[in-house]
């Protein structure tokens, strides 16, 4: 399928004991499919990645490509801190079924630029599928520069990027001076509109795993230029996020995904289920809006 349109990074749910829960992931990556969401992006940030053993990868991985149809396709993330073990997930992403590989830089020790480029360069190596960058500077520890992201791009390393960096700034960055078919994809909801606007080819929302038909109707609208429509629903979207940060991230998402559309979630140590103050706060914030959220439902 195109790089292009809406991707959601979805959350990995687990049993009352914190195993994987391979029917709840089945069932959740249908539901979302249902609702014409294109793209699944498994093992992202929201979907716990540096939680699961590669063995975990393996097993929860087959099990979302085999949910999905020949409509949607499978994202996976594949980032890790050395590039050894970014090629053994890329090779098994590959090997399951997976259509597009998305991957962080090196974390925890910050490579040079000289670093970056090699692992990039050995995982395009590695792999025939399009392959994008994921700059998430809060998480990894550092930014990517748009000058190294570009050289990428214009060697056929890179065929795009996830940009959740916060910052509209930072998403044209990465668009300005990138060679012709390098995709931008923001991975801030609230920058979705903004981002689509300066020319974007979608967006990756990890609030679709929330209201799935929100995110749908907003990136139609979007694609179509119905401008004053996708604002509206771009508002939406950005108050449910207001909503999502009063507690913890991930666990305030699955709380959501469970309050909001009764989807059976679980969590995994050390990503608890909300205490009783932070499920207060959460809710003290959605009950004023969740009247607007029903035809979403």
């Amino acid at each position: 399928m195109p790089l292009e349109g809406l991707a959601v990074p979805t959350a990995t749910l687990f049993t009352e004991d914190g195993e994987i829960d391979l029917s709840k992931n089945a069932r959740f990556t249908r539901g979302l499919l249902d609702q014409g969401i294109l793209h699944v992006f498994a093992l992202g940030s929201l979907g716990e990645f540096p939680s699961l053993t590669f063995e975990e990868r393996e097993t929860f991985l087959e099990t979302v490509v085999e949910s999905s149809t020949f409509h949607s396709d499978v994202w996976a993330g594949v980032g890790a801190p050395s590039t050894k073990k970014a090629v053994a997930h890329a090779d098994q992403a590959e090997s399951l079924g997976a259509a597009v590989l998305v991957a962080t830089p090196p974390f925890y020790l910050h490579p040079d630029a000289g670093g970056i480029r090699d692992y990039y360069r050995t995982l395009r190596k590695q792999t025939k599928l399009p392959l994008l960058a994921y700059n998430i500077p809060s998480l990894v520890g550092y930014a990517l520069p748009p000058s190294l992201v570009h050289e990428l791009a214009r060697e056929g390393t890179l065929q795009g990027i996830k940009d959740t960096s916060g910052s509209l700034s930072s998403v044209r960055s990465f668009l300005e001076g990138a060679p012709e078919g390098f995709a931008v994809f923001p991975g801030d909801d609230e920058l979705a509109l903004d981002s689509l606007r300066a020319g974007a080819r979608g967006a990756i929302m990890g609030m679709g795993n929330i209201l799935p038909k929100l995110t749908v109707a907003f990136m139609n609208a979007a694609r179509a230029e119905k401008w004053s429509e996708a604002e509206s629903l771009q508002q939406l979207i950005a108050t449910l996020r207001q909503v999502v940060q009063k507690g913890p991230f991930p666990s305030t998402v699955k709380f959501l995904m469970n309050r909001l559309r009764g989807v059976e979630v679980g969590y995994r140590s050390p990503y608890l289920p909300l205490t009783p103050e932070q499920e207060k706060a959460v809710v003290d914030a959605l009950t004023p809006v969740e009247a607007s959220f029903k035809s979403y439902l």
